[in-house]
């Protein structure tokens, strides 16, 4: 009884090590997705989270160590270049909201974090109320140096990736490099084809997002393909403890 109870824990020991030994081999990275802040808000819109829970997942962060990644330094692991690293995470916020300047960029400073915004080319052109503006924009590079400024598209999100073609995708992608100098792209609605991801190759872009419902929602690994790279969704309504075992779990 005593041989075959010390078998037992032998074998558990090397199941656990073993898998111990994968996952920290092979590790993943959270990539976090955000939209809107408020304050003194509910959550009845899944995408306005109060900043209040921002800044609580924000220590969180900041208490157990983990690394915010920028967009080139998620590159660079991603091509293998470097490692990930055991505890990182990389903090993406859609549409760029005016919200994201006022309040979320001031604490991502306080906790010194790196974020992205994926703003829309065409609401930052025409300084649509509620959106950061070119002036913004400049005052982010300026204030801001921790936060990298990325495409959501110039006007795609009226029609959706699946409804235009490479003519239109490319005139989109035109119109958008005037305003918002990048590499990097969060597909509108976390939508995309074959035909949006070969106008992202020709225009030489590193990476792009998914995002979304019937989309993956996982944590990103070497083995993604650049152009298809899966987030988390942050909703308003997710409790703490689900937050920490989100980025916590290895998939």
């Amino acid at each position: 009884m005593k041989k075959i109870l010390i078998c037992s824990l032998i074998i558990i020991m090397i199941i656990v090590a073993t898998i111990f030994i994968i996952l920290y081999s092979n590790p993943t990275v959270a990539i976090l997705g955000y939209h809107d802040f408020g304050k003194d808000v509910d959550d009845s819109n899944t995408f306005i989270l109060n900043i209040d829970k921002f800044e609580e997942q924000l220590k969180y962060l900041k208490k157990h160590h983990y690394k915010t990644l920028t967009l080139e330094e998620f590159y660079e692991y991603k091509q293998n270049k470097k490692k990930f690293p055991h505890k990182c995470v990389l903090i993406t916020m859609d549409d760029g909201y005016q919200s994201n300047y006022e309040l979320a960029f001031p604490l991502l400073k306080k906790y010194n974090m790196n974020a992205t915004v994926f703003c829309v080319g065409k609401n930052t052109e025409e300084g649509c109320a509620g959106y950061m503006s070119r002036e913004t924009l400049t005052k982010v590079k300026e204030e801001y140096p921790n936060i990298d400024i990325a495409s959501h598209s110039y006007n795609l999100h009226e029609k959706g990736a699946y409804n235009v073609g490479k003519a239109e995708l490319r005139e989109d992608f035109s119109k958008c490099k005037n305003v918002i100098q990048t590499e990097c792209l969060a597909y509108p609605f976390g939508d995309y084809n074959e035909n949006f991801v070969e106008v992202l190759k020709e225009n030489n872009f590193k990476l792009a997002f998914t995002f979304g419902p019937g989309k993956e929602h996982r944590k990103a690994k070497h083995s993604d393909s650049n152009y298809r790279i899966p987030r988390l969704c942050i909703s308003s309504n997710m409790p703490m403890w689900k937050f920490a075992l989100r980025i916590a779990l290895p998939y």
